[in-house]
């Protein structure tokens, strides 16, 4: 029974976190597209994940400073969605179209909490779930990720046309307050942290680690080409006359639904030294789904039933990757110091994620929607092999050890 209140609790707290990133890197850039904001400015959003990317500079504090009595994790969860109700709360009473300086600012702090929210309950898996259990930790994880795409991004985009802008922030405030309250309530074993809580986490003990170092290698080049690509996505949609709310729900629901079975398949079947094929498939995958939008984009081709056909195809690849990814980041990650390894990891995909897309713009409007989707393509496929060779050398090594 513990196993099933640890998952659900996992994908609460992936909840927490992620509505708050789709909500500024998706609902607003589409808003501000519909609104005639040009390109180059869209891509800049990217710089919105800077939280993100960065947040490893302070991941080593919450490995070292909590109340056990109170729970590792939740000595910062707690607070954390705390301050980001509070966020949420100023930005209903900021419209987009007034105070631009201020929303920006509020949108900063409330991502800086999101981030630091997002490391403590990546480690909150690690620290909670078995080894032997983590792919499905990760899968809870990658439900809560997709339903706080689905509540920040598409529910924002459905409620937004009809709604206004103030009662589309209040259906997030309530979600959010629902969420602190679930939070209140989650437990944490302490066994394994009380034999660690000696030892002083750092960002040199990561780099002095061959396995580590390698990941940090895979991050950087398997995620390079995907922020080239998806950070035009939503402006890619917007200029083929798609309605924003029609946006919202196909996305919303049908990629929803169709990432969530997806990944649960990979989680099924992941297996020990396996990842580096799984690896292969999914870039391929995903390369093929470049492509294709490459194709649409170039044959200007209007038909809303393939566009959506190829959009949620590569947002099941990606859910898919991330249960595949994330798993084998754990395996390789010290237990003593979780949120710090987890958070050097996941700020080099951001960091490569962002830059990706403040580069999309500038691409987009100079090569077109299809030179851009075809060199995101070009470039899946060979980042694709070579990660899938960086992974099979961590497994041997693995075995060697062992």
């Amino acid at each position: 029974m513990r196993n099933y209140k640890t998952l659900a609790s996992i994908t609460a707290l992936a909840i927490a976190n992620t509505t708050p990133l789709y909500f500024a890197t998706v609902a607003l850039s589409t808003i501000m597209r519909s609104n005639g904001v040009s390109l180059t400015i869209i891509g800049l959003f990217g710089s919105l994940m800077l939280p993100w990317a960065f947040k490893f500079l302070w991941a080593p504090l919450l490995d070292r400073y909590y109340s056990l009595k109170f729970g590792k994790r939740k000595s910062w969860l707690i607070p954390l969605q705390t301050l980001m109700l509070i966020c949420l709360i100023i930005i209903y009473n900021l419209p987009p179209n007034q105070h631009a300086e201020l929303l920006f600012g509020i949108i900063i702090a409330l991502l800086i909490c999101a981030a630091t929210h997002y490391l403590a309950s990546s480690a909150f898996i690690l620290e909670q779930v078995n080894s032997d259990q983590l792919r499905f930790g990760n899968y809870a994880q990658v439900v809560g990720t997709a339903l706080g795409s689905f509540t920040g991004g598409g529910l924002f985009l459905i409620t937004y046309p009809q709604l206004g802008w103030q009662n589309s922030i209040l259906t997030l405030v309530i979600v959010n307050l629902i969420l602190l309250i679930i939070q209140s309530l989650v437990q944490e074993r302490t066994a394994q942290i009380e034999a660690n809580k000696d030892e002083k986490p750092s960002l040199i003990s990561f780099l002095k680690r061959k396995n580590t170092r390698n990941l940090l290698y895979l991050c950087l080049i398997y995620r390079g080409c995907e922020g080239l690509v998806m950070g035009m996505q939503q402006p890619f949609l917007v200029d083929k006359q798609i309605a924003i709310s029609l946006i919202g729900k196909v996305l919303g629901i049908s990629g929803l639904s169709l990432s969530l079975i997806a990944s649960f398949l990979v989680s099924i079947c992941l297996s020990n030294n396996r990842e580096n094929i799984w690896l292969l498939i999914l870039g391929i995958m995903r390369s093929i789904c470049y492509l294709a939008l490459a194709a649409l984009a170039y044959f200007a081709i209007s038909s809303q039933v393939l566009i959506f056909g190829v959009v949620v195809s590569n947002m099941a690849c990606r859910s898919m990757e991330m249960v595949m990814l994330y798993t084998f980041f754990m395996q390789n990650c010290e237990l003593k110091q979780s949120a710090t390894d987890i958070s050097i990891l996941l700020c080099a995909e951001i960091i490569i994620y962002s830059s990706g897309m403040m580069l999309s713009g500038y691409l987009a409007k100079l090569l077109g929607y299809s030179g851009l989707f075809a060199i995101g393509s070009m470039l899946s496929l060979v980042s694709t092999a070579i990660c899938a060779y960086i992974i099979y050398k961590i497994i041997k090594r693995n075995q060697y050890l062992l």
